[in-house]
This record gives C-alpha cells, sequence and structure tokens, in this order.
C-alpha cells in the first residue's frame, strides 16, 4: 500500500498544498486555527508521516535553497523572499537571503557566493532583463535556478511572473472607469518587469501616452518621477507606478507641493506591500500572488532539468482598490 502523501492530507482536509506544508512543518503564521486542526486530523487518519530527508531538495544534500533579490530596500522584495521561505520551510528546508544591491556584477557575485556554499537551487529576481542573463545561465548549467518574478534574456532557466500585461489592463480600466483621462506611467528601464508594464501600457493608451522613465524603482526615484509630473500638470490626472516604492515617493512629493491625492492626482502602486494601507490616503496596487508563485518556483526547482527549460510561466493579478483612486 502506497504511504500517504502530503497532497493526500490537503485534499482530505479540503485545504491547499501549501497550507498543509506550513501546518505540518509547524509554520502555522497566517493560517486559520481551524484549518491548522483540520490538517492535523487528516494527517492522523491517513497515517501520513513528514519524511524529512525525501522533502529536503532532492537536487543535493544540504537542504538549502538561495534566493537574491535586486534590493532588500525594497518591502516587497522582503515580502517575496518571506513567501519562498515560507515554502521552503514546508518542505523541511532552509533559505538564505542575499542582496544584489542593483547592480548586476554584484548579483553575479552573489550567484558564486551561494553557489559555493553548496545550495541545493537558486531562486533569482533578475536585476536586469538584458544583462542578468550570461550570469544566470552559468549557474544554471552547475544547479537547478528559478528565475521569480521577473525574466532575463538567455538566462537558460524558467520564470515564474506575474502577468503583467493583465495588470496594467486592470489598473487602466480603473482608473478610466473612474474618470481619469491623463494617464501617465513611471516605471523602470532595466528590469522585465518594469519593460512588460511600459510595454502593456503604450499598448493601452497608444504610443503618446506620458511616460515617465526611471533607472529604478525606489522611492527616491518616485519623487523626481513627481517633480516631473508637477511641472506638466495640465497633461496628468493619474499614475500608474510600476512599483509601491514609485508610488510613496511620489504622493509624498505631491503632499508636500500642494497637489492633491486623488481629487487632482490618482494614483496606484503595484506590488500591494503592507505600507500602503497605512499612508494617507492608502494607496490602490497589484496584488502578486505570491505564495502560489512561490509554491510552483519550489516545485520546478525540484524538477528535472527538462522541466526548467527556458520559458515564462505567468500568473494572475488582483487589483485591490483604496482611497487613492477615488472618483472624481
Amino acid at each position: 500500500m502506497t504511504a500517504p502523501r502530503l497532497i493526500d492530507v490537503a485534499e482530505a482536509a479540503g485545504v491547499s498544498r501549501a497550507t498543509a506544508s506550513r501546518v505540518l512543518a509547524g509554520t502555522r503564521r497566517n493560517v486559520d486555527p481551524d484549518l491548522a486542526r483540520r490538517v492535523e486530523e487528516a494527517a492522523d487518519r491517513l497515517g501520513y508521516q513528514p519524511n524529512h530527508s525525501a522533502r529536503a531538495l532532492r537536487t543535493g544534500a544540504t537542504g538549502t535553497i538561495g534566493v537574491i533579490v535586486p534590493t532588500l530596500a525594497n518591502p516587497y522584495f522582503v515580502q517575496l523572499a518571506d513567501a519562498i521561505a515560507q515554502q521552503v520551510r514546508g518542505a523541511g528546508g532552509t533559505l538564505v537571503v542575499s542582496d544584489a544591491a542593483n547592480d548586476t556584477a554584484i548579483e553575479a557575485e552573489q550567484i558564486d557566493t551561494l553557489l559555493a556554499g553548496r545550495v541545493d537551487g537558486l531562486f533569482v529576481v533578475p536585476v536586469s532583463a538584458g544583462a542578468s542573463g550570461p550570469a544566470i545561465r552559468e549557474a544554471a548549467a552547475r544547479r537547478p535556478v528559478v528565475l521569480f518574478d521577473r525574466w532575463a534574456t538567455g538566462s537558460g532557466t524558467v520564470a515564474v511572473t506575474l502577468d503583467n500585461v493583465s495588470a496594467v489592463g486592470l489598473l487602466v480600466d480603473h482608473l478610466e472607469g473612474i474618470g481619469r483621462r491623463r494617464i501617465a506611467l513611471v516605471a523602470d528601464q532595466t528590469s522585465s518587469a518594469g519593460a512588460e508594464r511600459l510595454a502593456a501600457f503604450t499598448e493601452a493608451r497608444g504610443p503618446g501616452a506620458t511616460t515617465i522613465l526611471l533607472p529604478s524603482f525606489t522611492t527616491d526615484a518616485g519623487r523626481t518621477a513627481a517633480r516631473r509630473i508637477i511641472e506638466q500638470r495640465d497633461r496628468v490626472d493619474a499614475v500608474v507606478c510600476g512599483a509601491d516604492v514609485l508610488a510613496v515617493g511620489l504622493v509624498s512629493t505631491l503632499h508636500r507641493s500642494s497637489v492633491a491625492v486623488p481629487r487632482q492626482i490618482a494614483v496606484t502602486g503595484f506590488d500591494d506591500t503592507e505600507m500602503l494601507k497605512l499612508l494617507d490616503p492608502p494607496i490602490t496596487s497589484i496584488r502578486h500572488p505570491l505564495s502560489a508563485m512561490a509554491e510552483r518556483g519550489l516545485t520546478l526547482l525540484q524538477a528535472s532539468a527538462r522541466e526548467r527549460s527556458e520559458r515564462i510561466e505567468r500568473f494572475p493579478p488582483e487589483l485591490v482598490v483604496r482611497a487613492s483612486t477615488s472618483e472624481l
């Protein structure tokens, strides 16, 4: 008789595999107590026994994986790393997080450092769509690598990302629906996420739409964008920011310049980080299904090399509406 698997417990309890994994691994944060009880009862009923050796990553012996993010100064990447960490802990592993300082040379160094430290696999959120590929491709020849949230040309491996085209469509439709007609985009110029959001915005609004392109996703970049928007106030009544940190910098600068949000200019973010709820006004944003993305990413990291062939798997976004985009 085949031993019960984690998925069997999840189905018997009526919960997701990720939820069952967190409960049985002892990492129950954000799990409803009733759901946790159902998982435990299902595990007892089925006679499920966690096999920590089997749950360690199949490609190595350490049970450790690494994740490299562009910068830990951006709260979104902290949130992203936490979602991956929950999945890794649920699988009996350990996560090591590294910061690339928004620099592809440092990113390449961090990749080498983590691989030398005998991680069994690696998640990378590429700094650059164009320049990050070679170092990632070399790493993918040595260990399993999965790109997360962004892709890089010539990486040689799979990327698990948000459907940025759908996300921009949700934001533009929402802003048009509340009467905004002069919509601008603020985005970065180097990441795949920024490039996709720019392309989707241009497709939706036309090549003559106002776009402000910046070197990175930071609050300082958001402040720079706000100053440019203030100079052309008659052309803008709403702004789609390509990241929450841009929206935070932009809104704070608009406030200091006595530009009312949302009465004069509506503003959206893009990551739905916790800080958006605390601002005045709270900012509309796009929520990423990070838990589902992380679960899929870990599955791919543990899969055969053939299953990690270079391609992009996209996950659906969710629009979270707040007071920063009230109707006119």
